[in-house]
């Protein structure tokens, strides 16, 4: 039995449970026999999902350890019940799941109920369940919610088996005649993501929080890793007996880690970065699966053995065996990055030995946490294991260098291919390396994309000779290296021919509907953060005619329908004319990876967590995005201000209109929260820094990043204990989310956060309050952070065990005494007298505690009030 074939039994031991809560009857009648013979109900049904809907020419070997992988009849049916046990930490379904419509949780428990983070977990009473809804970007699908009636659950998993099978029966008919097993495990890998990813495995034994989706391609990738010639009957007895003392070398845990990522992306100058920076990010999405898909092929391994690829980093499980070739394959992709990146990328490749003992009481947390520390010191030895005369080659000049007309003036580096292109026809000539023509081709392709294709080549990584002497190439070049091509397109009919495997992605969800599985080509959804402001024809022509925009900026102004310079977005800014960085991410993600599930931590609850984390990122952020675009433009023209850098794993990078950058990271914090459950231990910090649109982008992302950085070293009272984390720094001040405001709503008067102050002082302004309101506030805040920072410098507040303490100064009465005196010169203006005496009184009732949100608050909406 081939690999696929094992994996494919895997993947669909458990389909029945689908179809039996959907009430679909099967083929056979179940009565003693079939008892005998299946052991439970959903196993038959899963017989006859094989019988009915898979193609024929593998239909005879799946359907035995499908169907009897609770009553193994041969080796290949143990391996499968092995591969299930070990997947769910667990020995056998309760009878009580084979009952279609029981009385127990029907629904898919968020992972997020399951997690301690921060010491705290969600109380029984608060538990929330997935609707169950096909996978796509929309709330009334992604979102936790309260149970659902009985009659909604049945009707809805109905609906899920309808279109499941009818898009099994599609998937079927493709292979019929001239079928690639592994093109159809990667389409029904695919499709059972989109439909079981809200589906529970089982529902009475345990909590209902591990999807169907995660446990079969957790038992399928198991199911590979244990089909090997040292593995019989016997050595699967031993192991099922020893369980979780045993000491049988199971698996092997792989990772990958992309390091040297923030330098690639931000170290590029201003003049055509903007599609050349966002091309650049997405190769290195690309790129990091690329890695992926080659270590999968060289250990002849199928795609369900990929547990995780995103964020830079990748995770698959493979055999014992495989771990004594990977300092080979390490040393194949480092060449590749080498030759074509010159240093600037490394992927550290490293794996471990997994036990049975380790897939037991939560012991492969452990086992993640050992090999985030091993990927950790590969790091620091980056390129070692090349062989000394290959890293001679980076001690030697690689040419005589000064020669300017073969400098690119984006990235810096010589080539003997720069070539000078203009971005508009008035525009300077600008030099570019095929390097950088190459990102900003594609970053310019990623504008309206809707599709990515992914096709097989031959790769060259195993047999090429390293040769620093020779210009590197671009990055379709490096990804053919490892074996792949790989392209975005807007129209579906310029996917390429499939002449080799190919796999068929949608980045949207209308543009699913569109596709159609073929013999040689899977189909499913990718997710991508793809939010690029388009500059429009009629934004163009407004731009050339306002004066406010600068006359050399004009001049390079790109054609329409090119991405947005970010001259543009800092021009399109409200208020001060900035660009806002965005840098934002999960707090303590490492933790609830190795400590957040506890003992309850098994491989699919892992899977399972890293996914409902990416979807956020990689789906839902797009959805925020796009409404924080639609909700701040003005005017109409203005179009697109928020250019997404990068989006996935569990953080961010945006770029944009100020105004617009800061709506967002309220957007992303506020709906995190609900996402997750409620779950108060999950937040994210961020860091927003405000700079000019010619200012370098490497300083800006560092500054940012500093301000990520601040965030996260906050330490904050709550009113009952002090908090560290879940904050975010904006305009150089820290400050605790809760303290901040994520309120959506600016009609509402909020004097308890900085959101909330903002929108009043802006709301009195536009009342007839005076312009130096918010200038004088800011004014008295300087000099309270004056005292606050003199303070801390010589650590007087260090021994505050019970709250934050009042720092007192002259700033008291002159705010005092300046509210007041505005309070009376506005006696005839209700609404400012009455606003104006609000913050006082409330100023006086925190003992001026308030002053820290009131300043930021009065910095803010004194930007958003005034222009250059």
């Amino acid at each position: 039995m081939s690999h696929e074939t094992i994996a494919l039994a895997g993947l669909l031991h458990d389909i029945g449970k689908l179809m039996l809560r959907a009430s679909v009857a099967g083929r056979y009648s179940w009565e003693r026999t079939a008892q005998g013979d299946f052991g439970y109900k959903h196993a038959m049904l899963s017989a006859t999902f094989v019988e009915e809907l898979l193609p024929a020419p593998w239909r005879k070997e799946v359907l035995g350890p499908v169907g009897y992988h609770h009553r193994p009849q041969s080796r290949c049916d143990r391996i499968v019940q092995m591969a299930d046990h070990l997947s769910a930490a667990e020995r056998n379904d309760g009878l009580q799941d084979d009952q279609p419509r029981v009385e127990h949780p029907r629904q898919l428990l968020s992972i997020f109920c399951q997690l301690k983070a921060d010491d705290q977990t969600l109380p029984a009473d608060r538990r929330r369940y997935l609707p169950l809804q096909p996978l796509r970007l929309e709330e009334k699908a992604l979102f936790s919610a309260d149970e659902l009636s009985p009659d909604e659950v049945w009707r809805s998993y109905e609906t899920l088996w309808r279109d499941f099978r009818q898009e099994a029966e599609a998937l079927r008919d493709a292979h019929t005649d001239a079928g690639d097993l592994p093109t159809y495990l990667e389409s029904m890998l695919l499709l059972l993501q989109r439909y079981t990813w809200c589906v529970p495995s089982a529902y009475y034994r345990s909590l209902p929080d591990i999807s169907l989706y995660d446990h079969s391609r957790m038992t399928a990738a198991l199911a590979v890793a244990l089909d090997r010639p040292d593995v019989d009957e016997a050595w699967l007895k031993q192991l099922d007996k020893e369980g979780e003392n045993s000491q049988l070398e199971v698996a092997s845990l792989i990772g990958g880690d992309l390091s040297g990522v923030q330098d690639f992306i931000y170290t590029i100058t201003s003049r055509g970065a903007t599609s050349a920076l966002r091309g650049r990010s997405f190769y290195l999405q690309l790129l990091t699966e690329a890695v992926a898909r080659y270590v999968l092929r060289r250990l002849d391994l199928p795609i369900t053995n990929l547990i995780y690829v995103g964020g830079g980093n990748f995770y698959l499980l493979a055999r014992p065996g495989d771990l004594a070739v990977l300092s080979t394959i390490q040393r194949e992709i480092s060449r590749v990055l080498l030759q074509h990146h010159r240093g600037a990328l490394y992927a550290a490749v490293v794996g471990l030995p997994l036990h049975g003992k380790d897939f037991f009481s939560g012991e492969i947390s452990k086992a993640w946490g050992r090999l985030h520390e091993r990927l950790q010191q590969a790091k620091i030895r980056r390129f070692s294991e090349l062989q000394a005369e290959e890293l001679a080659q980076l001690f030697n000049p690689l040419d005589h260098g000064g020669h300017e007309d073969q400098q690119c003036q984006v990235c810096g580096l010589e080539h003997p291919d720069t070539k000078a292109e203009r971005a508009g026809a008035d525009a300077e000539p600008v030099h570019k390396c095929p390097a950088c023509r190459a990102f900003e081709d594609l970053g310019d392709a990623l504008r309206r994309a809707r599709w990515l294709q992914w096709s097989e080549c031959e790769a060259t990584a195993q047999t090429m000779t390293l040769d620093l002497t020779t210009p590197p190439e671009g990055w379709r070049e490096a990804l053919a290296a490892l074996g792949w091509t790989a392209s975005v397109f807007d129209e579906a009919t310029n996917a390429q021919p499939a002449a080799a495997r190919s796999v068929l992605l949608a980045l949207d969800d209308d543009a699913l509907t569109m596709l159609k599985p073929t013999a040689q080509t899977a189909v499913g959804r990718r997710l991508l953060v793809n939010t690029t402001p388009i500059l429009t024809f009629d934004e163009r022509q407004a731009l050339q005619a306002d004066r406010s925009f600068p006359e050399d900026e004009r001049r390079q102004l790109p054609s329409a329908d090119r991405v947005k310079p970010f001259s543009v977005l800092e021009h399109w800014s409200r208020g001060i004319r900035r660009l806002g960085v965005l840098r934002m991410d999960v707090d303590n993600l490492g933790k609830l990876f190795q400590g957040g599930l506890g003992e309850q931590a098994t491989l699919s609850r892992v899977a399972m967590l890293s996914f409902a984390v990416s979807l956020y990122f990689e789906g839902w952020v797009a959805k925020l995005a796009e409404e924080v675009n639609q909700a701040t433009r003005r005017p109409p023209e203005q179009g697109g201000r928020l250019y997404a850098i990068y989006a996935g794993g569990d953080d961010l990078f945006f770029v944009g209109s100020w105004d617009a950058v800061v709506e967002l990271a309220i957007a992303v914090r506020r709906d995190l929260t609900r996402y997750a459950a409620e779950h108060p231990g999950i937040h994210a910090s961020g860091g927003i820094a405000l700079v000019g649109g010619k200012y370098p982008l490497y300083q800006a992302a560092g500054d940012a990043g500093a301000a990520e950085e601040q965030a996260k070293s906050l330490r904050w009272w709550d009113g009952a204990t002090w908090q560290r984390k879940d904050a975010i720094c904006f305009l150089d001040e820290p400050l605790p989310w809760a303290q901040f405001g994520m309120e959506s709503e600016e009609g509402v008067p909020n004097h308890a956060t900085v959101h909330g102050l903002m929108h009043e002082m802006i709301r009195l302004s536009e009342h007839g309050a005076p312009k130096a309101l918010a200038r004088q506030l800011t004014e008295f805040y300087g000099e309270y952070r004056k005292a606050r920072n003199a303070r801390r410098l010589v650590q007087a507040d260090s021994d505050w065990t019970n709250g934050p303490q009042t720092v007192w100064g002259r700033w008291m009465w002159r705010i005092t005494y300046t509210l007041k005196r505005m309070e009376g010169r506005h006696e005839q203006n209700e609404t400012v007298k009455a606003g104006l005496a609000k913050l006082g009184e409330q100023l006086k009732r925190d003992s001026y505690r308030m002053i820290e949100p009131l300043g930021v608050a009065a910095r803010w909406a004194e930007l958003l009030l005034r222009g250059d």
